[in-house]
């Protein structure tokens, strides 16, 4: 084979010309090769920044996100069903440095577990079961995936309870969260109604045990709160409905149930308590204020060592975890709202909670024993939030509305870092305002600074949308459920469009497709706290 001289190239055509430009890179084409790849570094680059690293942090959870999650977010890693051996996912839970997802290979459901301490999740186990009862959700240490339950430590399962024909269909239980949709237990226990208008329900406990039977006849179902010594708030539902909604809470208080034993007592020692609390109905029959049952908000706060109930004008009562001593007051309108919806930051569970008394001193003067807070506020068309009573940004969510669009549904369990910076709220509507409702509840992870900033613009005050202030490359990912696993990794349910071919060329959008995916901090310059 004779390659091409200088005669040669002068006198060939265009196509010719292209030819030896390819094949004689040195002599003819430099200049196209230096262009070619010029263009396919600079793809390679592009892609390196936005495509899967793997995670490499520190594998940590201090309750605070990282605040280099305001520079956006970069995807670690990814697994779709064919990646963990199914047809499709349904569901995901993580604790601690765990991830377990629940599925279908053909007919037959299975849970996976992961360890996502590694760079990419590394598989432990995996069980089938025979079971397509929806709903999972955790139960001590442990994963109930419908009716089943699977032991987070090898996959084992049992189901020693009744059969799903009996369980309550959308029962209270069911709230929604970062983590997505949860049917299960309270407590020790899970109860089954057949007819909750009608018959009584049965209370079993986690060896498959009828402890107890509880009458949801009443109109009063127990709160999906942790107990404390045993007990749990009672609230009212409406009992001829199979059961409330997913996505909807209870509603009043009307007295407490100890889980344990299934005694349960009402509201007469707060009422005898009321004092400054009664006032005089419209039918000039006094009334207690603190368990009124047309009440906006219901301020239902558990302490260590009790519980504080009342309403959203400050009248409140502290009790014990079985709500006796009551002690009733009246509380002005800032300090009520500082326990309304008051989330605390890191929260490490029941065993740090603070006591009634440590709550009260929060709400008289704003000084807590913990480091950081977020509360919400009233407004007219809106409920600002307020992260340590000093950053405020708007929502475009409702305060005084029905579920879900009311703070104890949507504001669920909220992630912040510890400068303030980003704050993961899990389930809220991205609706442009409140008054075009869009009803898409999804999470959204907030640069703080650029929403205050938004909200002290009264000009963007009637195009205020929440997600217009998620960090870079969120919205890219269409995430569908987010919760933390450590301080630099956000687990979630992504749904990604189809993104023109260009995009996806770059590596500025993800593949389309339902998947769990692994996000990280995304790199960038040193900033300033706000």
């Amino acid at each position: 084979m004779r390659f091409p001289d200088e005669d040669d190239y002068r006198y060939a055509g265009g196509l010719k010309r292209l030819w030896y430009k390819i094949i004689c890179p040195f002599t003819f084409g430099a200049r196209l090769w230096i262009v070619t790849t010029s263009i396919l570094c600079a793809l390679a680059v592009i892609q390196s920044a936005n495509g899967s690293w793997g995670y490499h942090g520190r594998a940590q959870d201090t309750g605070f996100l990282s605040g280099d999650f305001v520079n956006g977010v970069r995807l670690a890693w990814q697994i779709d069903a064919a990646d963990a051996g199914l047809d499709r996912i349904d569901n995901f839970r993580v604790g601690d440095e765990y991830i377990y997802l629940v599925g279908y290979k053909g007919a037959q459901r299975s849970v996976v577990a992961y360890d996502a301490s590694y760079s990419t999740p590394r598989e432990l186990w995996r069980t089938d079961i025979n079971d397509d009862e929806e709903g999972m959700s955790w139960w001590g240490d442990d994963l109930l995936v419908g009716n089943t339950l699977v032991s987070t430590a090898d996959g084992s399962t049992r189901s020693d309870w009744p059969t799903p024909g009996v369980r309550l269909v959308g029962s209270p239980y069911q709230h929604p969260s970062g983590e997505g949709p949860s049917t299960g237990p309270i407590g020790p226990v899970r109860l089954y109604c057949p007819t909750p208008s009608s018959a009584p329900c049965q209370a079993w406990d986690k060896t498959g045990t009828h402890v107890w039977d509880f009458d949801a006849s009443t109109g009063s179902f127990p709160d999906s709160v942790t107990p404390l010594e045993g007990w749990v708030p009672l609230r009212a539902w409406e009992p001829s409905s199979a059961g409330p909604a997913m996505g909807y809470t209870l509603d009043e208080l009307t007295g407490f149930l100890n889980l344990e034993t299934g005694e349960r007592v009402g509201l007469d020692a707060i009422e005898e308590a009321c004092g400054p609390a009664t006032l005089d109905g419209s039918s000039d029959e006094p009334y207690c204020r603190v368990t009124a049952k047309f009440k906006e908000q219901h301020l239902i706060l558990r302490a260590s060592d009790g519980w504080i109930v009342g309403d959203d004008v400050g009248y409140i009562a502290t009790v014990a975890p079985d709500g006796s001593n009551p002690q009733v007051m009246h509380l002005d309108a800032q300090a009520s709202r500082r326990l309304i919806f008051l989330r605390r930051f890191p929260d490490q569970g029941s065993a740090q909670t603070p006591t009634i008394e440590e709550f009260m001193h929060f709400a008289a003067t704003g000084e807590a024993p913990w480091d950081s807070s977020i509360t919400v506020s009233p407004g007219n068309y809106d409920a600002p939030i307020s992260i340590n009573e000093h950053t405020k940004f708007n929502t475009g969510m409702g305060y005084y509305g029905t579920d879900p669009d009311n703070p104890s549904v949507w504001l669920g369990n909220p992630a912040l870092s510890k400068d303030e910076s980003v704050v993961l709220l899990p389930h809220v509507n991205v609706a442009p305002t409140s008054f075009i409702p869009k009803y898409e509840w999804i999470p959204v992870l907030v640069d703080v600074n650029a929403a205050a900033d938004a909200t002290s613009n009264a000009a963007d005050s009637d195009k205020y949308a929440i997600s217009s202030y998620a960090v870079p490359g969120w919205e890219n990912l269409h995430m569908l459920a987010a919760t933390p696993i450590f301080d630099d990794l956000i687990v979630g349910f992504s749904s990604p469009a189809q993104a023109p071919w260009y995009k996806r060329l770059a590596g500025l959008s993800a593949a389309p497709g339902e998947r769990i995916v692994g996000l990280t901090p995304a790199p960038g310059p040193m900033r300033s706290v706000r």
